[in-house]
């Protein structure tokens, strides 16, 4: 069996926070080696969830930008995660720059327009959250 990658990362910071930071001298190395299990741990959430978020997100920026009337060209080829994010930095540059212009203006479709990026970009943060464990 292959372990997944979210696996080993929690087994490994288990073994950092419970074992190695334990037992290095007070200072720089055993915060050091508690950090890296941190991160660690945050990474591991990441994993499994990394591709789901970014495609929808992706997909939810090219509705907005669509229904502003914007070209959004055609999604990624791929759902590797790389893939995903050099769309969804392209889509999120057009997605500020649509904001920007929404904002300066004050129309009743613009007030719609706004609230629905705000929309998203609640729901982006919600999805993308993180949990640091009880030690």
């Amino acid at each position: 069996m292959i372990p997944e990658a979210d696996a080993f990362m929690n087994i490994a910071a288990g073994k950092l926070l419970a074992e190695i930071a334990p037992n290095m001298a007070p200072g720089y190395s055993q915060g050091s080696a508690s950090t890296l299990a941190m991160v660690m741990i945050l990474a591991a959430q990441e994993y499994g969830r990394a591709a789901e978020t970014r495609a929808w997100e992706n997909d939810r920026m090219r509705s907005i930008l669509a229904r502003s009337g914007l070209e959004v060209g055609e999604p990624a080829a791929s759902l590797s995660v790389p893939d995903l994010n050099t769309e969804n930095a392209k889509l999120a540059r057009s997605l500020v720059v649509l904001h920007e212009t929404v904002e300066a203006h004050a129309g009743p479709h613009d007030a719609a327009l706004e609230a629905e990026i705000l929309d998203y970009l609640k729901e982006s943060a919600a999805r993308r959250r993180l949990y640091l464990p009880v030690l």
